[in-house]
This record gives C-alpha cells, structure tokens and sequence, in this order.
C-alpha cells in the first residue's frame, strides 16, 4: 500500500490531550446552553481548521498540550500529521455542524452531532485510538485496491 504522507510529524501524544480538551469543551458548551455554546463550537471549528490545513502554531488547543506535556516532561511520539490532519478537518465539519444545529428543534440531530464527537474525542484521547485516522487508512487501502494493476493476477 502506498504510505499516504503529509510530508511532516506531529506529536500523538500532544494530539491525544487536544482531543481530551475538546471533550471537555464540549461538554463545557452543552453546560453552557444552546445559545452561548455556539461560541465554544465556533471555537472548536476554528481550532480544528487551524491543525487541519498544516497550521497547527495557530491552535492554542495544540499549543497547550504541547505546552502541559513539555512541563510534566512527557517525550513525545511523533507520528505522521497526514491521519491526524483529516480527523481534524471531519473534526471541524462536526464543530461547524453543531454551531449550524445549536438552538434549533429538534435537538436530536445537534445531540447525535455532539454524541459522535465526543465518542471520537473519547476514544482518541483515552485509549490512542484515532477513529479519522482509521478511516483516512481505510480510505488510502481501498483506493490502492481499486488502482487498475494493483491486483495480483494468479
């Protein structure tokens, strides 16, 4: 299989703490309210966009897990940033879509919306398992599958 690249690393392990931090902003906007919440999705969105499209010095969610990290003295693991960068760009089209549903009924889709979020969030900052990572795998494996010549003929 071809080893899709972005052409730099970046910390898992610094990744993993962004991803406990969206949890807990998440969290921390249903607390809020539909209303004021849009501004921590806003936020997320943003902060998503900014590791998703190879800014990552522009998110301070990065920024302080590097930063926390670096003070407990915790060496990092670097892995490729192609993964991460996609499960951050569905991660921003979650943010925008969750400040899309906020204060609109019925609130199931904006509550499924958060739920899948905060599973991805969960599992990616609890147990170092990357559901976007996965899937950008996934995605890369069937594609070199589909590649006319890629099959061997028996």
């Amino acid at each position: 299989m071809t080893c899709p690249i972005a052409g730099y690393r970046i910390d898992e392990k610094s990744a993993r703490l962004a991803a406990g931090f969206v949890l807990l902003l998440g969290a921390f906007a249903f607390w809020l309210g539909p209303h004021a919440g849009r501004w921590v999705f806003l936020f997320l969105a943003h902060d998503f966009g900014f590791r998703a499209f190879s800014l990552p010095r522009w998110s301070l969610l990065g920024r302080l897990a590097s930063f926390f990290l670096r003070k407990a003295g915790v060496e990092p693991r670097l892995v490729d940033a192609g993964p991460k960068r996609f499960a951050a760009r569905v991660g921003m089209l979650f943010s925008l879509a969750l400040l899309l549903t906020a204060g609109h009924e019925p609130r199931s889709l904006h509550v499924l919306i958060a739920g899948v979020l905060a599973i991805c969030a969960s599992l990616e900052s609890l147990v170092g398992f990357c559901v976007g990572c996965t899937l950008w795998t996934a995605w890369y494996a069937l594609l070199e599958q589909l590649r006319p010549g890629s099959r061997k003929e028996s």
